[in-house]
């Protein structure tokens, strides 16, 4: 009896061997992240739309500028955030309605408006320039950019 108690035993457990297991069920993936809330901006006295926007964690008032090629930061916005800006380095990076623009590109950790950050962007940054642009650099990686009457919208 006590034999056969044994065998039922390890006849059982080879058995239970041979059958496979069952395993958990994967888990489930991570959510996506939930959408961004759209940016509305609304039209300024002087007819711009301007943004605050995180340079590096720094937070930067921008006019926002569809017509902008990149991004151009005032000197005291560019020291502000901590860019090493030497006006002796400046040269033409460009030409605006007045003429050669004169500037130092330098790079960008962040910049991110409303949690829509991007990485590894470039600003010039000029003398003489009153107010920081945020310019298609920036604006290209939104899903939409969009103007209704006196509100713009970013998505």
């Amino acid at each position: 009896m006590r034999n056969m108690v044994l065998a039922t035993m390890v006849c059982g457990a080879a058995i239970g061997l041979m059958v496979p297991q069952r395993r958990p069920a994967p888990r489930a993936a991570p959510a996506a992240p939930a959408e961004l809330a759209p940016t509305v901006l609304q039209r300024a006295d002087n007819g711009h739309f301007y943004a605050v926007a995180e340079v590096g964690g720094t937070p930067i008032k921008f006019m926002v500028d569809t017509g902008a090629t990149g991004i151009a930061l005032s000197m005291a916005d560019a020291r502000l955030i901590g860019l090493k800006v030497n006006p002796d380095r400046f040269e033409v990076v460009g030409r605006g309605a007045s003429g050669a623009v004169r500037g130092q590109m330098l790079p960008l950790k962040t910049v991110d408006l409303d949690g829509r950050k991007v990485e590894g962007l470039s600003a010039m940054v000029a003398d003489g320039l009153g107010v920081s642009l945020l310019g298609q650099s920036y604006l290209r990686h939104m899903r939409s950019v969009e103007i209704r009457g006196d509100e713009m919208t970013l998505r």
